[in-house]
């Protein structure tokens, strides 16, 4: 029985991990970004730390490409989320500041391309256990934005 139940919770979790759309949300991080409102995108988690995602801009323009979660740490990452939360991990004006590091987390990258041209990338953080996270998005026109699922 014991054997059974541990088969069934093997296959609810394969299931559940393979083949699984995430959405997220794409905030603009300065006033003339913040015109063309929140950007919506769609991950496709394939379980085993990467897949593919797609986003769509403010023309209707399609972006879509690829994203990896590397365990363990990766090489050249932090330059777009530097940019945009600021070296320490949060951009303040006040003398204080406070920032965190997420236990169980994980960095990950992700670029994309669209059909008119335009590229994104993104630097992002994903909670191991939950599969949530946050990050920073380039375009190659120059706008920021703050990467939340």
């Amino acid at each position: 029985m014991r054997r059974k139940i541990l088969l069934v919770a093997l296959l609810f979790s394969f299931l559940f991990l393979t083949n699984c759309a995430r959405s997220a949300r794409l905030y603009p991080v300065d006033a003339s970004t913040a015109s063309e409102g929140v950007l919506e995108a769609t991950f496709m988690a394939y379980g085993t730390g990467n897949g593919s995602i797609e986003i769509t801009m403010p023309d209707g323009e399609v972006v879509r490409g690829e994203y990896s979660i590397v365990r363990g740490g990766t090489i050249g990452f932090g330059n777009i989320l530097a940019t945009v939360y600021g070296p320490g991990g949060s951009a303040s004006a006040s003398a204080f500041g406070s920032s965190y590091a997420m236990q169980g987390a994980s960095p990950g990258t992700a670029s994309a391309l669209g059909n008119k041209g335009t590229t994104m990338q993104c630097e992002l953080y994903n909670d191991n256990w939950s599969g949530h996270g946050y990050g920073a998005c380039r375009s190659s026109k120059g706008k920021y934005y703050r990467l939340q699922y």
